[in-house]
């Protein structure tokens, strides 16, 4: 296709156009700094820069653009020095828009220039600016650069001024400066010009300033004014700067004011951690939590003390023990009131937590971690620390389940057990409170001393949601086998009902059949009866029942049983309840005028130590009545021998002596017995063990504790196989630990011991190894 001549001589631009054009364009761009466009033809100048660039003329035009604009632009900076600080940086900035302004007109006018022959010969190792860059690199280079030191000068000034309370900087003319920077250049203009310097000089005004408000303020005061400082740097950096440089001068306030001080500031003598520990100043802990959060580590301080403390303070309760436990008469301070307080400080940390050391999410308080770690520590060692933990914790839980003045109120059940269960979640040995809880829970039961039947089953239900169901299924048997014997007493009452007369047992009683693995059933609680009717009544029950249940065994549980008792032989007719020792004590002196201890023992073969307690609590007074307190004793003591293990108070009518209890201790009947009450409960109470018995419940719990390994082992072995010593050992603490915690020694016992007798064997090639014998 042949293109027309006039076409063709239009297109071309000969030598002596391409000087005519640029002049043309030059004149142009010195009429665009000077403000005299507004005439000019935009359309044309675009049009004779297209037609310069297509006949290969770029590079010329490219380069007489550059040189006006250098022209226009050298001369700048002498200007903008001649004016005073206080309108220096406004003028900048006019300039700078002027410049700008110019600079983009002429973008528009080169497009073609930029599109075409900037892009085509620009190559990676040798980048050519478009024409904007250009004028912007020139202004940078001509203007910029040769201000730099009074721009930094003055702009760090304004801050300072605003910091030091005065003046607050003008926002709009510090955003501006910074988005000239950033436009023109982040990384070369922005970041050396200004925000390294202000950085660095902020490094230096916040040590200075951290110095001086620490050394004369408290911890608080300080920790207040970080939170000030912050929000002020935050609010500035958010207005006039470029939105990188708040995170760096938040970093700078943060390493200057708290990583610097994170030691000094929780330990200040009057102020510290500590101090607001002891007063419970819950709102300054919490402006602790907020201000050292903010750095990485820097609350590891303050956990430390936090830990120590609540440790220190747990000790003072639990290691009393000894001394103010000795007296268990001890009205103001006793194991009761132990745990209790623990329980109360457990509380309050945990309530401490949620109000100065956690975060929000969501909406809810989630407790911080680490904290809830070093409350975990703490209230391990302290209620570990006493080895009687676990019987107390239990104590506290009959005195609040039984019935009597001490009974928790319904609607207060759920929180108390919630509390009973945090606590309890820190005791190591969880079998010990297991053996205790259910000898008081047995005493409960069968002495229908529970106020609720529900409330006992809520807190197996709470044991059960946090350790399972092996920990309370015992417990839950226990619920099972009363039921069980309620519906058998309603067919033992028929089946007596249906007797001859000669035939039916001679005393009315209630019998609770109880299965031997779920009860603390002993073996040797023996108790000969002084009335034959009786032992007549436990063997047509024994007949009864086995008939219905043939191989079964009878196992009569004289200790845990109760009895109501009529009195004749006082002006009124009381009734006594007491415990099944008791009752073959008493029944005693229907023959008897008085007795000793050595000639009741050989009588009713029960053993020293319950013989003592019984004998203890008949001895005291059955009515509280201060009118009739001292004669209202059922029996009364005197001295038969030296020995002494026990005492009681003997009243001559003149002052009170103690007598102390010994095998030749002499007991008689009070005839002077005298009370308000027709019906009294004598039923020893259930107290804390005393020593001798309390060694043997723990050689007991060392026993069980074997077998419990032995299982563990057996199933571990068995599901494995193989297995090295030091892995066998690391998986039965695993499995155990929630339960006890079992010694390496305990351990390695049992597996000589299963070793013996076969179940495990140790391989050929390597001692160290076992593996299960099936």
């Amino acid at each position: 296709m042949l293109i027309p001549k006039n076409i063709i001589d239009r297109l071309t631009v000969t030598a002596q156009d391409a000087t005519s054009f640029i002049t043309v364009i030059t004149r142009a761009i010195d009429d665009i700094y000077e403000e005299r466009a507004t005439n000019m033809n935009f359309r044309d100048l675009y049009d004779k820069a297209h037609r310069l660039v297509t006949n290969k003329y770029g590079e010329k035009l490219y380069q007489a653009v550059q040189t006006t604009i250098e022209r226009h632009t050298k001369g700048i900076s002498e200007n903008v020095k001649k004016e005073k600080d206080d309108t220096f940086l406004e003028k900048l900035l006019k300039v700078w828009e002027k410049y700008r302004k110019s600079a983009s007109i002429i973008r528009d006018i080169m497009l073609f220039l930029d599109e075409q022959w900037v892009e085509r010969h620009s190559t990676h190792d040798k980048k050519i600016l478009t024409v904007f860059e250009q004028g912007i690199y020139i202004f940078r280079m001509e203007v910029l650069i040769k201000l730099t030191d009074r721009v930094q000068r003055l702009m760090l000034f304004i801050i300072q001024r605003e910091r030091d309370g005065g003046e607050k900087a003008d926002k709009f003319l510090l955003r501006n400066l910074t988005q000239m920077m950033v436009e023109i250049e982040k990384e070369k203009v922005y970041i050396p010009v200004f925000e390294t310097k202000f950085l660095s000089e902020s490094h230096v005004y916040y040590k200075k300033e951290a110095q001086r408000i620490f050394d004369s303020s408290t911890a608080p005061v300080y920790l207040r004014t970080i939170q000030q400082r912050l929000k002020e740097e935050t609010d500035r950096a958010e207005r006039c700067f470029d939105p990188d440089t708040r995170a760096k001068i938040e970093k700078v306030v943060k390493d200057e004011m708290i990583e610097a001080y994170k030691d000094t500031v929780v330990s200040k003598e009057g102020s510290g951690v500590l101090v607001m520990l002891q007063n419970k100043e819950e709102d300054q802990l919490r402006l602790v939590y907020d201000v050292l959060s903010l750095v990485e580590g820097a609350l590891q301080p303050t956990i430390e003390i936090f830990c120590q403390y609540v440790t220190k303070q747990g000790f003072q309760i639990v290691q009393e023990d000894d001394k103010s436990l000795s007296d268990l008469n001890n009205k103001d301070r006793n194991y009761i009131s132990l745990v209790n307080q623990v329980i109360e400080l457990r509380v309050y940390y945990d309530n401490l937590l949620l109000k100065a050391f956690s975060t929000v999410a969501k909406g809810n308080r989630i407790r911080d971690q680490d904290f809830s770690k070093a409350i975990k520590e703490a209230f391990d060692n302290v209620v570990n620390q006493n080895k009687r933990f676990p019987e107390y914790l239990s104590l506290l839980l009959d005195t609040k389940l039984k019935k009597g003045k001490q009974a928790v109120e319904d609607e207060q059940l759920d929180t108390f057990f919630d509390q009973v269960i945090m606590v309890f979640r820190h005791v190591r040995e969880k079998d010990i409170f297991e053996r205790y809880y259910k000898e008081h829970l047995a005493q409960r039961l069968l002495e229908e001393r529970s106020a609720s039947d529900d409330a006992e089953k809520l807190f197996l239900t709470k044991l059960k949601a946090d350790f399972g169901y092996q920990f309370t299924a015992k417990l839950e048997g226990m619920f099972k086998d009363m039921k069980i014997s309620k519906d058998l007493m309603d067919e033992w009452k028929h089946f007596a009902d249906q007797l001859k007369e000669a035939d039916k047992p001679p005393v009315d009683m209630t019998v609770q059949v109880l299965t031997h693995g779920y009860w603390p059933v002993s073996s040797a609680a023996r108790c000969e009866y002084p009335d034959p009717a009786l032992s007549r009544s436990t063997e047509i029950f024994s007949k009864f029942y086995l008939s219905k249940h043939s191989g079964r065994k009878l196992t009569w549980q004289n200790n845990m049983g109760t009895c109501s008792m009529i009195a004749n032989g006082y002006l009124s007719k009381f009734e006594f309840t007491v415990s099944t020792y008791q009752m073959a004590i008493l029944m005693l002196f229907n023959e008897n005028e008085e007795l000793s201890m050595n000639a009741i023992q050989d009588a009713t073969k029960i053993s020293p130590s319950d013989l003592k307690k019984n004998l203890l609590y008949l001895c005291k007074p059955a009515d509280d009545d201060v009118k009739t307190k001292k004669f209202s004793k059922l029996i009364t003591a005197r001295a038969g021998g030296a020995a002494a293990s026990s005492a009681v108070d003997e009243d001559d009518g003149k002052e009170k002596k103690k007598t102390t209890i010994n095998k030749d201790t002499i007991f008689k009947p009070n005839d002077k017995f005298k009370s308000k009450k027709l019906r009294m409960k004598l039923l020893p109470p259930v107290v804390r063990e005393d020593e001798e018995k309390k060694s043997e419940t723990d050689q007991q719990i060392e026993e069980e504790r074997k077998w419990v390994v032995d299982a563990v082992i057996v199933r571990i072995m068995k599901a494995r196989r193989f297995l090295k010593h030091s892995e066998l050992i690391l998986e039965v603490t695993n499995q155990l630990h929630n339960r006890f915690m079992p010694k390496p020694q305990l351990i390695k016992q049992r597996v000589e011991n299963l070793i013996e007798r076969e179940y495990l064997a140790r391989e050929d090639n390597d001692r160290t190894n076992y593996k299960y014998l099936a």
